[in-house]
């Protein structure tokens, strides 16, 4: 849709990511490699380099999480849909909707001697098994009443499956299915943030641990209870290489070995087992792009952006309307994340992005180079999932906030010194205690004011109920006050500070509200939530025209900032296609992402 109140200016990145990867073998030994990917499967003929997409069935969408082959089928999971697909066939067999209540089936897969599939869901650790034969599903329920994460599956030889489990208090769960026996394997004093993990070994038995990634403490199971063994490695390989959403099942499987593949970039990376011989499959796929992240006008005047799953890195010319998209090598680490929130220093383009809690920062007035410029300088763990920055009055600082890692509760605030490259710490205990600082602003007097989520994306228990206001003093970081603004509300997504140091404000719910943060008096109350919901970045200010515009998904308003009141928000258009993402405002025009699209409306009339 092109015209002069709305353009799309269509997909500024065409990519998907890979989330999971198996090689299927059938009985005569013929086999196929397959990725899955966000709504389809690509199988892969490693012999003669052709492909085949396979779109999931009834339009699902949804994200895959793991993958299993057996007997030459691949099995896997994508929102609460479990199914099974053919690869030589090049279609999906059998697939169910699993109506437990869970929000992802498939998190983790395995396999017992009769050729049972088990398989695991998030977020309340359900077991579930599989029948190739009757094509029932059997849910044996809950492994874990407080953990959301079942990473890891194993089944041994006696009829036990083990379960790994994160990640606020990492688990090992026992459970006999014909029994119905389940216990914990692991003490109350050893379930610390992390997360458990089982395999099962190429010699049939199973083995795991419990510390971060890797360990010199491994355990060996069988028979509900486990024991533990010296060294460094596990007697036994497990079938899956790979790390995250690289883990290959039956890796081994075939003529070639995979060094490397890339959906993104359509390429596969191959070495013959026997003559050594290195080998490139290329290919393409149908995509209806990536979703974008955040939006920002950088210092040199050019839209800046990544998306999500994969992060690709472009930037959009609005003077000609055209989309480079850069790609996802050139940002350091950038793995499949994004970039969640930016500032400005100078032409300096400083970008926090997940995940990690990255900081990179990209000299506009040079040349872009890969893994140089931008230049990644620091992580923080405490601030996982970043979601604001901003360039402070002394054009010293930025600061950033965001979610801390995995099984943690309450992020870190950071306080960035772009020329020292130097980046300081206050922890949630300094700020609101167990809350994570998701907006920021900055008063007149340079004091910093936050807005808290009480949210707990990383699969901790979350403590507390409702999102705070706090202000910071800026010249000894120390707290000067907090409080809870609206009654009831979890999260204080968006802040603008007016002339006047009033704070003006969006909870998840939609409701915008203005406060005196001083006094905490409530200026100004309304409900914005018949307008659509509220999207990540919504706020944009028009200096000229005194103007706050706010961005929901379905409509654009108006706020017109005056020194004797508050005024009441205006709609100005109804947006022709949602908005997930913002926000510029450039030459009277506001621009958001819709999805994988880049889009943009006047602010004026019609």
């Amino acid at each position: 849709m092109h015209n002069n109140l709305f353009h799309d200016y269509g997909i500024p990145v065409s990519a998907e990511e890979e989330r999971t990867a198996a090689i299927c073998i059938d009985a005569e030994g013929n086999y196929r490699f397959v990725i899955a990917a966000k709504g389809f499967v690509i199988i892969v003929n490693l012999e003669n380099g052709t492909t085949k997409q396979v779109f999931f069935p009834e339009n699902n969408v949804e994200y895959p999480y793991s993958s299993f082959s057996s007997n030459g089928m691949f099995y896997t999971g994508a929102a609460n849909m479990f199914m099974v697909l053919d690869p030589f066939l090049e279609r999906f067999i059998y697939y169910k909707t699993i109506e437990n209540r869970e929000e992802i089936v498939g998190f983790s897969f395995a396999e017992d001697f009769l050729g049972n599939i088990y398989f695991t869901s998030y977020p309340h650790c359900h077991l579930l098994c599989y029948s190739p034969h009757s094509k029932e599903i059997v849910d044996y329920g809950s492994m874990d009443h407080t953990e959301k994460y079942p990473g890891s599956i194993a089944i041994d030889q006696t009829g036990w499956a083990y379960i790994g489990i994160g990640t606020e208090h990492k688990n090992i769960v026992a459970f006999h299915m014909e029994r119905g026996v389940k216990k914990s394997l692991i003490s109350e004093s050893q379930r610390k943030k992390g997360t458990g993990y089982v395999f099962l070994g190429e010699d049939g038995l199973v083995y795991g641990h419990i510390d971060a990634s890797s360990s010199s403490r491994w355990m060996k199971f069988s028979n509900g209870d486990f024991e533990k063994i010296d060294g460094e490695k596990p007697p036994s390989l497990s079938y899956y290489s790979g790390t995250g959403f690289h883990r290959i099942h039956r890796y081994r499987e075939g003529n070639y070995q995979i060094e490397s593949y890339s959906l993104s970039e359509g390429l596969i990376h191959l070495i013959h087992k026997e003559t050594g011989q290195g080998k490139c499959i290329k290919f393409s796929y149908t995509s209806d792009g990536a979703k974008l992240s955040t939006i920002y006008l950088g210092p040199d005047d050019y839209i800046y952006g990544t998306s999500m799953h994969p992060l690709q890195f472009f930037r959009f010319d609005c003077s000609t309307s055209e989309t480079t998209n850069f790609g996802g090598e050139v940002i350091e680490n950038g793995e499949g994340g994004n970039i969640a929130a930016y500032a400005s220093h100078g032409s300096l383009l400083i970008g926090t992005a997940y995940a990690g809690g990255k900081l990179y920062v990209f000299d506009t007035a040079k040349k872009l180079i890969e893994r140089e410029n931008p230049k990644l300088i620091l992580q923080e763990e405490s601030i996982h999932r970043p979601r604001c920055a901003i360039a402070l009055k002394d054009k010293e600082h930025i600061v950033w906030g965001g979610f801390p890692g995995y099984g943690m509760v309450g992020g870190s605030l950071g306080i960035y010194h772009v020329k020292k490259e130097k980046n300081e710490l206050l922890t949630h205990e300094k700020l609101v205690v167990n809350q994570s600082t998701i907006s920021l602003g900055e008063l007149s007097s340079g004091d910093i004011v936050g807005g808290t989520s009480v949210e707990t994306p990383g699969g901790a228990e979350s403590r507390e109920k409702e999102g705070h206001l706090y202000l910071l003093d800026r010249e000894n970081y120390k707290l000067k006050n907090r409080f809870v603004p609206i009654e009831g509300a979890r999260e204080i997504t968006q802040i603008f500070v007016d002339s006047f140091d009033r704070v003006h404000c969006l909870t998840e719910q939609g409701i915008y509200f203005v406060c005196n943060p001083y006094t905490q008096q409530i200026l100004f109350y309304k409900d914005l939530s018949n307008w659509g919901q509220i999207v990540r970045n919504s706020f944009a200010f028009d200096l000229q025209a005194s103007t706050l515009y706010c961005l929901l998904s379905d409509t654009l308003l108006s706020i017109e900032i005056l020194k004797e009141r508050c005024a009441e928000p205006t709609v100005i258009h109804s947006l022709p296609m949602r908005a997930s993402s913002g926000i510029v405002h450039k030459n009277n025009r506001i621009y958001y992402g819709s999805g994988s699209h880049l889009c943009s409306i006047q602010t004026g009339g019609n």
